[in-house]
């Protein structure tokens, strides 16, 4: 799928006004749909639809008018508990997780619900003057009104519920740990070809040379400054097949660029197919903030500012910092057995067109790592909770990268806490977990 589809679809499904604006429109198309029954039902004869237009304009007006007030009211409410809900969320766990609050489908679609409630009745209290000389009221439509009135305590009560479990820390770091099972299970796929197969088991890959092949070579340059949000790798190969050139990407999504840095290099072999290079720069799109649409390390780091806020002085809570690292534990687990993205693509006569930036398990696993092991140097409980995540990560392992990912980080947790000023009992329990994690990688 086109990289600016997808963006737009993620920008989409992060914001509050995309679901009640739908169902905005469908509260209008409902109303006319109703009226629409109604006069059907004026004029029909059928005695299952009298008991509907047995009430007076007024009565019906003011009934609609109370719960129309209402639903206003309590759409306010909602909104102004949602608020509260980011503000906390931005004050605890990072104000890169508001996003994943926005993304919450089940609070878009309550305040969608009352929103589009509130625009129903008005709507059927409008339309209720233009019955009055027909000496009946829109009987169907004002009892969906109530019945809509009566599903909102419902809702009140479920959004009330939703919202209370929505910022609890176990719950914020599950939902967090479940999209980037995601993204992993869609950026980096089981099966792949073999030169795939070979990078994700940490064999270092020959890179073409392509200088060697092509005369002519061209730097492009970025037209402005901002994160890499997304590449366009489909749209990249076929231009360069179609214009017979080849392309070296020096960059990836979640690189920082800024305004007239080399994005990558073009290679051709006729000076006027370099005019083809300015369509490059428009198949990176860069952005204001990193997105998780081609960034597997994005996600990661919102874990990671959840266990260092954790850490902090001003909250001092290691036990959601220990549930981080479990999580990131197993997605690390989860990634030595998953086949990486290719550095080099092929067209169909076998010529690499396209050569990217390696996406690296180390590179993860020091995301993942690095700041935890640094902040919690002083926290006896997440330094051995990281040394039985690395004992499990090397459990799993498959390549000499895992392997020595394992090696280094451990090798920096014993360095890190053998200066600290531990009790005799608490570096054994220390020293245990890192004997056995030398012990397996010698056996290996």
């Amino acid at each position: 799928m086109n990289t600016r589809i997808i963006t737009l679809w993620e920008t989409i499904r992060t914001s509050f006004w995309f679901v009640p604006s739908i169902m905005a429109l469908l509260a209008i198309v409902t109303s006319q749909l109703g009226l629409a029954f109604d006069r059907f039902g004026a004029d029909s004869e059928l005695s299952v639809l009298a008991g509907f237009y047995e009430t007076s304009p007024e009565s019906a007006r003011a009934l609609l008018t109370t719960i129309a007030t209402a639903m206003i009211t309590v759409t306010s409410i909602a909104f102004s508990i949602t608020v509260v809900a980011l503000s906390l969320a931005s004050s605890q766990f990072g104000p890169r997780l508001i996003r994943n609050f926005m993304m919450d489908t089940g609070t878009q679609c309550v305040l969608g619900f009352f929103l589009s409630t509130f625009i129903y009745c008005l709507l059927i209290t409008q339309a209720t003057k233009s019955f009055e000389q027909q000496s009946f009221v829109p009987g169907f439509s004002i009892l969906t009104s109530v019945l809509l009135a009566i599903l909102g305590v419902g809702v009140l009560i479920y959004f009330i519920h939703h919202v209370a479990r929505a910022i609890q820390a176990d719950n914020v770091i599950d939902n967090v740990y479940c999209e980037l099972n995601e993204i992993i299970e869609r950026l980096f796929p089981k099966d792949g070809e073999k030169h795939t197969a070979q990078n994700a088991a940490g064999v270092e890959i020959d890179t073409p040379n392509f200088s060697q092949v092509y005369p002519n070579q061209q730097e492009i340059h970025s037209l402005s400054s901002g994160y890499v949000q997304t590449l366009d790798l489909a749209q990249l190969q076929s231009l360069a097949k179609e214009t017979h050139i080849a392309i070296h990407m020096y960059v990836m999504p979640g690189d920082f660029v800024v305004k007239g840095a080399v994005l990558g290099v073009a290679y051709f072999h006729q000076p006027a197919l370099g005019c083809a290079t300015h369509k490059i720069t428009d198949l990176v799109r860069l952005g204001a903030h990193r997105t998780p649409v081609q960034d597997a390390e994005f996600a990661i780091r919102q874990l990671v500012e959840i266990a260092v806020r954790a850490l902090s002085p001003g909250i001092n809570d290691p036990y959601t910092a220990v549930t981080v690292v479990d999580k990131l534990s197993a997605v690390l687990c989860d990634l030595t057995a998953k086949t990486f993205p290719p550095v080099t693509y092929e067209d169909e006569e076998g010529v690499i067109r396209l050569q990217c930036k390696p996406v690296e398990y180390s590179g993860l696993g020091e995301a993942a790592f690095n700041q935890i092991r640094q902040y919690s140097k002083d926290s006896l409980a997440v330094t051995i909770r990281l040394l039985e995540g690395l004992s499990s990560i090397l459990s799993f392992s498959q390549a000499a990268e895992h392997r020595q990912f394992v090696r280094q980080q451990a090798q920096m947790i014993e360095q890190i806490q053998s200066e600290s000023l531990l009790g005799q009992q608490d570096w054994q329990d220390i020293k245990k977990r890192l004997d056995d994690i030398k012990r397996h990688l010698e056996n290996e």
